[in-house]
């Protein structure tokens, strides 16, 4: 049994997205369209990515987005992590995608 003052430390402070923010409706629309019509999960897991919260400091909190490609049992940062061919290809024609639709909402944004 563990003591009863057991407890656990992270050295790093979590990262967390605005969901409001135009980063998300484009990587949102993005998946819709290559998952055709599928909702993103928004989901917070992880935890393994602490230079995000560097990223967001030193832009002066500039809007991030974290684009996933993996699935659950990728086993990342394990001896045998992968990425499945599928996931990699989607995952490319997402970004692309993701691209396209924040030029779309930033020439709607400046009215051109």
């Amino acid at each position: 049994t563990l003591p009863r003052d057991f407890g656990y430390h992270i050295p790093y402070q979590p990262w967390v997205g605005d969901i409001a923010d135009f980063n998300f409706e484009a990587a949102a629309a993005a998946t819709r369209k290559v998952h055709e019509g599928q909702e993103p999960d928004y989901t917070r897991e992880g935890g393994s990515i602490p230079i995000t919260l560097t990223f967001d400091e030193v832009t002066d909190g500039k809007p991030l987005i974290l684009l996933p490609i993996g699935q659950g049992d990728d086993g990342a940062h394990s001896q045998n992590e992968k990425i499945s061919r599928w996931n990699y290809i989607t995952g490319i024609k997402t970004l692309g995608t993701y691209v396209h639709e924040f030029d779309k909402l930033a020439r709607k944004a400046r009215g051109d």
